[in-house]
């Protein structure tokens, strides 16, 4: 039976079972995942959507708990699950889901979704507590130290950086720690495949190892490969 064709409370099922599978590491079929994902955001069918934050929840959730500035935030995990799930729903929703052809593609934009949402809110977090620690003419705590030193190298990658497709790759790589493939999916258009991406990361690392005061602050070597 195609996909297309089935009810879609049994269609959410097959997706369910099959990402069972797939979490198994058992053969899984991607086109019920797949179709099911397509009525919620390219038809906006209201309840295919709330299968998909149902099936995908515990995902959402691992990569939350994955990503390094969680521990920080101090929010919880649903918390930055539901806005990944938002910014996914809205970035997706009618035509533009045309630009995500493929499950695999469709699942790398939510993660990339679940680590924005928390890097944006760490970095939010950040400038507000070190504005209210100025104000107190009182120094960062040693967490927040570390976390404003993080965002001051990432400006000053910043400033390196000026091209906006450089700024978004190494946003990719170094702080929301995408793969090759993962940033194909996430930024379709940007760059065409794997290699493309692998070639332009190759230049950005070379421009930035190039800079003395960033090599001083990370301890890098200039003949280090890699920052």
């Amino acid at each position: 039976m195609w996909p297309a064709s089935i009810p879609l409370d049994d269609l959410a099922q097959r997706c369910a079972e099959q990402t069972q599978h797939f979490n198994r590491r058992q053969d899984s079929d991607p086109r019920f995942c797949f179709e099911l994902l397509r009525r919620a955001l390219a038809e906006g069918v209201a309840d295919a959507f709330a299968w998909v934050c149902s099936i995908y929840e515990n995902q959402v959730t691992h990569w939350v708990y994955r990503h390094p500035s969680f521990d920080r935030t101090g929010e919880s995990a649903e918390y930055f699950a539901n806005a990944a799930l938002t910014q996914f729903y809205f970035a997706l929703r009618g035509p533009k889901f045309e630009k995500v052809p493929t499950l695999g593609q469709v699942l790398a934009y939510l993660k990339a979704c679940v680590h924005s949402a928390v890097a944006q809110y760490a970095r939010d977090q950040v400038k507000a507590e070190w504005v209210t620690l100025d104000e107190q003419a009182a120094g960062p705590t040693p967490d927040l130290g570390r976390a404003v030193e993080a965002s001051e190298v990432w400006a000053h990658i910043c400033r390196l950086l000026t091209n906006e497709r450089d700024q978004r790759l190494a946003q990719a790589v170094f702080v929301l720690e995408l793969k090759p493939s993962e940033i194909v999916a996430a930024y379709p258009g940007l760059w065409r495949d794997q290699r493309e991406v692998s070639v332009e990361l190759y230049r950005i690392r070379r421009r930035l190892r190039q800079d003395a005061a960033l090599r001083a602050t990370l301890g890098v070597p200039a003949a280090e490969p890699d920052l």
